[in-house]
């Protein structure tokens, strides 16, 4: 007999020793989850800005759904170097709506997050940092119209 479970029951009985595993398979071995409170971890990569900051990436679940966010900590670092106008206009959001749709990373308002579909955590990682990297890579770019 074959026991099925729907997404909804899958991620309900996925331990975070399961999801770390992901990561590390998916991305880096060098990948940590620590909690930080119910349903809420932080996601520790090796990865960094050009300044040598790490991205701030987030666990969480949002209703029946576990998510990853940057709690709008990315579009917050390049305010520090690029007018937040620039950012709206010409080959900068280019660059960041590309990266969104490819990665099909939605920004909330500021806030980047990305559904974990049919419990591919690796995968979905994976796709949150390359994504993140991509849109924080527009501070090199010249403001265009």
């Amino acid at each position: 007999m074959t026991v099925r479970f729907t997404d909804q029951q899958m991620a309900s009985s996925v331990s975070i020793d399961f999801i770390q595993r992901e990561f590390q398979q998916n991305v880096s071995d060098k990948v940590r989850v620590a909690s930080e409170g119910v349903d809420r971890y932080r996601v520790d990569t090796p990865f960094m800005f050009d300044d040598g900051d790490h991205l701030l990436i987030v666990l969480k679940k949002e209703g029946e759904q576990w998510v990853l966010t940057d709690e709008g900590h990315t579009y917050m670092r390049l305010s520090y170097d690029i007018d937040e106008s620039s950012v709206r206009r010409g080959t900068r959001q280019k660059i960041i709506s590309h990266a969104l749709s490819t990665f099909e990373i939605e920004d909330n308002d500021g806030e980047l997050v990305l559904g974990i579909p049919d419990n591919r955590y690796g995968d979905a990682l994976y796709a949150f940092v390359q994504g993140l990297l991509k849109i924080a890579d527009v501070s090199f770019e010249e403001a265009s119209e």
